[in-house]
């Protein structure tokens, strides 16, 4: 059980600790990788979200941890997360916190395929990419409960917050927040993997 969460930098202070222990363990490097990717998103949602340009900066000294393998990394983790549910975190950034558990865990059972699989979306739907004061069409190419993939003409950096707005043929829109997972160039333009913090219509 987690001692309960003080403030954000309470938290980064103790993803650190998991980050550099899980290294030391010699835990699969995908799980590494992807637990220092969530502790980088992290920031930028609760940047996004508080307006501050780099919550917890100076960072914070790690708390130790000490970890045996990929499904103790797991386990800390989601107590963690719970920790930040019970604490006064915004509930936008421990649900991003609970859907990286989810991922964790898949990572820790071995699967090489995605969380979620993707899905064609339905033609007419036209997506709008707003970032800063710039709005940009973009064209959607797959969906998941996690995240978008699109197609545009405007390279994004990754790990930035980007507005995606989704318009259905009749009109109604939604509109997600999202961190930009991956920016790969194309023949024309670039495909952005998208992974979605919160969604509203």
């Amino acid at each position: 059980m987690q001692d309960q969460i003080q403030d954000f930098r309470d938290l980064l202070s103790r993803m650190d600790g998991l980050v550099n222990a899980a290294w030391n363990a010699e835990i699969d490097p995908r799980m590494c990788r992807q637990l220092a990717a969530v502790r980088q998103r992290a920031v930028r949602i609760q940047g996004h979200l508080t307006g501050e340009a780099n919550p917890g900066f100076p960072a914070p000294t790690p708390k130790p941890a000490a970890l045996g393998d990929g499904e103790e990394l797991v386990e800390r983790f989601n107590a963690l997360v719970e920790a930040a549910r019970a604490s006064d975190l915004s509930t936008t950034l421990t649900h991003y916190l609970h859907n990286a558990g989810l991922r964790l865990t898949f990572l820790a059972r071995g699967n090489q395929q995605r969380l979620a699989s993707r899905q064609v979306p339905d033609p007419g739907r036209t997506a709008y990419l707003q970032q800063d004061d710039t709005s940009t069409h973009a064209t959607l190419v797959d969906t998941s409960p996690f995240g978008l993939g699109v197609e545009t003409d405007t390279a994004l950096t990754p790990d930035s917050v980007v507005r995606v707005v989704v318009v259905e043929p009749d009109g109604r829109s939604r509109t997600y927040e999202c961190l930009v997972a991956h920016c790969r160039p194309l023949d024309s333009g670039y495909h952005l993997g998208l992974e979605i913090f919160t969604s509203k219509l």
